[in-house]
């Protein structure tokens, strides 16, 4: 809006006396939308320069023709905001400082010059004595070309709620230079000049911080620090339930990105900020999460407590500082899932925790994974035989696959460890479920480990684990190949038998023999145990030794006498022949 239409009916007495008829008459007044643009001239630089930059002071300044000084000065006075012009007081022509008489004024117009102007005004400031400021250009641009700025537009919604008066006029031009005229928007700078607000009005600045924000909230992972802590200050201050949503989130997400840190103080705050990273940690990927705690595990218990998810993340157990106790914190429902995640990251510490938690299947399936290191898969294995139920409730879950598996439980177990006071011996279930070769060594021991099983109480399958590893243990034993842990093994168990019979071989053969005959083991596994006829020949002929062993090969007879297969019969025969 124009003030020039307002000052052309102000009519000044001037020559003879005017009657007063003239000034009687009501003014009428056209509105002019748009304002007048005037001359850019160095003079208007040093008035704008001394008013704004020195706030506090009252400014003189040489008059000149009055018709062109109060054009400039109502300009000026147009070009502000209503809160800043209703406070704002000038006088065109002074010849003393009015500001004696009670009447506080921002400018005044005086014919003094020099040295009387200095006399007369000596807590002044003189307009013409100021150097410009580029940040006034705006506002000199505004002055001379009113119809294609929206600087004006701009105070009058911003200025409404700023206190301060002309001190305000400074950070509010710097404000519009770095948020509407810079490309992209320079929010660096904008947030400086919001914060020399402050003291005049930061606090009652609402519009213009909210204007910042939605500019900072575009990208809030590309500001600097400075604006983004602005962000945060306005979320604090906020109290509108809308834009709080919007900026929790987003906010939260990218302080746990900058500073983890600084996230877990505001997390276990009871500040504003708690409620934005309480409200962003529920909000954030797993992954996210982990990967902002690299290098910050001192705050994983807080994190993890929030978001106990984040526990069967692989990455997450990555993390050194990780203590081996927050296993705990999982729950029994999630147990399962934390296996290959702590097999992956080499944990071995929380083995026995979560295996005491986990049905064998699933823990059986991610033990025989890919990609577990051997030492990591022999410290879970070593947890596990520490726990003898579970132990015994993975060989007989029927998901071992790998016969390695089997050699390697077997190697950190006793014999008689693996309960089975039910149902078919776990041992025998795994055995016949797994496959995969194995070297000598290993397939030796297994072969002694569970023949000494099979000669303890432990086990209701001793047919089936002799009929495993019998003949190999004879053969080992024949061929002295044993070394000295497995021949140590295979021996534990053995009877002495008769001072002839001091050999290995003798020794396992009484003593199986005797085993099946006393124990009523089932006759055709014994009749079956060895491939080898000889060998079979002479199992009968120490069952044959005893009255016992007689009644007890008439049974096995029995057993493969009517058997299709033509190596059964025989040796059915032969039994026969041995009993006559």
């Amino acid at each position: 809006m124009s003030a020039k239409t307002l000052l052309d009916i102000f009519s000044r007495p001037t020559g003879a006396p005017t009657h007063s008829s003239l000034y009687g008459a009501p003014a009428h007044v056209t509105v002019q939308a748009k304002a007048n643009g005037i001359e850019r001239m160095q003079r208007v630089n040093y008035l704008l320069e001394a008013l704004y930059s020195f706030p506090t002071k009252q400014i003189v300044v040489e008059a000149a023709e009055s018709l062109n000084d109060e054009q400039v000065v109502t300009a000026i006075w147009m070009q502000q905001w209503p809160r800043l012009r209703r406070s704002f007081g000038f006088c065109t022509l002074s010849g003393m400082d009015r500001t004696k008489k009670g009447v506080a004024l921002d400018l005044q117009f005086t014919r003094e010059r020099g040295s009387q102007l200095l006399a007369k005004f000596p807590d002044a400031l003189v307009a013409e004595q100021t150097a410009t400021s580029e940040t006034l250009r705006s506002l000199l641009d505004d002055l001379a070309e009113p119809a294609s700025s929206t600087l004006r537009e701009f105070l009058r919604r911003i200025g409404g709620d700023v206190d301060g008066g002309r001190r305000a006029m400074l950070p509010l031009c710097k404000l519009y230079t770095s948020l509407l005229e810079s490309h992209p928007p320079d929010l660096v700078s904008a947030v400086a000049a919001f914060a020399a607000l402050d003291g005049v009005g930061r606090q009652q600045a609402r519009s213009v911080r909210s204007l910042l924000a939605q500019q900072a909230m575009k990208a809030p992972d590309q500001l600097e620090d400075v604006v983004f802590e602005f962000l945060l200050e306005t979320l604090a201050l906020s109290s509108d339930s809308a834009e709080q949503t919007e900026m929790k989130q987003k906010l939260g997400v990218e302080m746990w990105r900058r500073s983890p840190h600084r996230f877990h103080s505001a997390l276990v705050s009871m500040g504003p900020l708690s409620d934005v990273a309480l409200h962003a940690l529920a909000k954030m990927e797993s992954g996210q999460i982990v990967s902002g705690l690299q290098g910050n595990g001192d705050i994983a218990v807080d994190i993890a407590e929030r978001r106990p998810d984040i526990l069967v993340h692989t990455d997450f157990w990555r993390i050194p500082e990780v203590d081996d106790e927050l296993v705990e914190r999982i729950s029994d429902q999630d147990a399962g899932l934390a296996v290959r995640p702590l097999l992956a990251a080499g944990r071995i510490g929380p083995a026995a925790n979560i295996i005491s938690r986990i049905e064998a299947g699933t823990l059986v399936v991610a033990l025989e994974s890919e990609g577990v290191r051997p030492n990591v898969l022999r410290g879970w294995l070593e947890a596990l035989c520490r726990n003898s139920n579970k132990t015994a409730a993975v060989l007989a879950s029927g998901h071992v696959t790998r016969m390695a598996t089997v050699v390697a439980i077997a190697r950190q177990t006793h014999p008689d460890d693996v309960p089975n006071a039910f149902g078919e011996d776990p041992w025998i279930v795994a055995i016949l479920g797994a496959s995969g070769s194995l070297n000598r060594s290993d397939q030796d021991f297994l072969a002694a480990f569970l023949l000494t099983r099979a000669l303890g109480r432990e086990s209701r399958s001793q047919a089936d684990l002799f009929r495993y590893s019998y003949d190999r243990v004879y053969k080992g034993f024949e061929e002295g190949r044993f070394s000295y842990e497995t021949e140590g093994l295979a021996t534990r168990r053995l009877d002495w038998g008769t001072w002839f019979t001091w050999d290995n071989c003798s020794r396992l053969r009484e003593t199986v023999t005797r085993r099946f005959v006393e124990h009523d083991l089932e006759p055709e596994i014994f009749g079956r145990l060895v491939d080898d006829f000889s060998l079979a020949m002479s199992l009968f002929d120490e069952a044959v030794r005893t009255g016992r062993g007689r009644k007890y090969l008439e049974r096995v007879r029995n057993a493969l006498k009517n058997s299709p297969e033509n190596e059964m019969k025989g040796r059915a025969d032969y039994i026969a022949s041995k009993l006559k």
